[in-house]
């Protein structure tokens, strides 16, 4: 029966969209480039994800009430965000009933956004990417995307992907490398710009390149103090047994 499935996709009828998921995960980079997407693209929130099984949660949002898994859109661009945990029961659900979404509604493409975590810097942080088929493969290669050939993708991006390759659709998962223990808004930005050499989309990512600015520099400091804190602390040790 209809009214028996665990989760529902409250979504109007967009022919031919460009779908792009932001679910929280390593570094919070899918959620930081979904919600700053939507943002930058002046988008409107058109739909929901319902579900008995989801947390009794109401986000309120510039004053008012909003549902904690939600869709964005504008002209034929859709951007889904998520602010709780998902369950991975639920992530199943909702993966296989967004791909079946997606194939009625003749989708152009479906692009997942997350991190994947390397535990340290590097000058030059990559992007990482896998497409539904190796034509797709390919293209990333042409965006400059480093394709995953071995591992493993968790989550929502995971699931999506193959949900959307067994219903034929040209579907990516793009990760920006990240150390993975706090937010990074540059990997974020990173995911963004090649996400732009995909789909046809034009969105700055000027202003996440100085929000990593702000807590890179937060990090130096707190770091620095750290450093200062031990020294300090080495000094008087060695004071106290001399």
């Amino acid at each position: 029966m209809e009214n028996s499935k665990p989760v529902k996709i409250v979504l109007p009828e967009i022919k031919n969209p460009i779908f792009i998921e932001g679910y929280p995960g390593i570094g919070l980079v899918g959620h930081i480039a979904g919600n700053f997407l939507a943002k930058e693209l002046n988008m409107d929130m058109i739909g929901y994800v319902e579900s008995p099984f989801l947390p009794p949660v109401t986000l309120v949002l510039e004053g008012k009430p909003n549902p904690p898994l939600r869709f964005y859109g504008k002209d034929n661009i859709i951007v889904a965000v998520a602010d709780i945990y998902v369950p991975p029961t639920l992530v199943n659900e909702i993966a296989r009933e967004l791909a079946r979404y997606l194939k009625e509604m003749n989708a152009q493409t479906v692009v997942s956004l997350g991190g994947m975590g390397i535990g340290l810097f590097k000058e030059k942080m990559e992007v990482w990417g896998v497409g539904a088929r190796e034509e797709l493969n390919r293209k990333l290669e042409e965006a400059g995307v480093k394709v995953l050939q071995y591992g493993s993708i968790m989550g929502m991006s995971g699931k999506l992907l193959w949900e959307a390759s067994r219903e034929g659709l040209d579907a990516y998962v793009l990760l920006g490398e990240t150390f993975g223990d706090r937010p990074d808004p540059r990997a974020a930005a990173n995911v963004i710009e090649a996400l732009k050499k995909i789909v046809p989309i034009e969105a700055s990512t000027e202003p996440l390149l100085k929000e990593a600015e702000m807590i890179e520099e937060q990090l130096r400091r707190m770091h620095q103090q750290m450093e200062e804190a031990r020294k300090k602390a080495q000094q008087q040790y060695e004071t106290l047994y001399l």
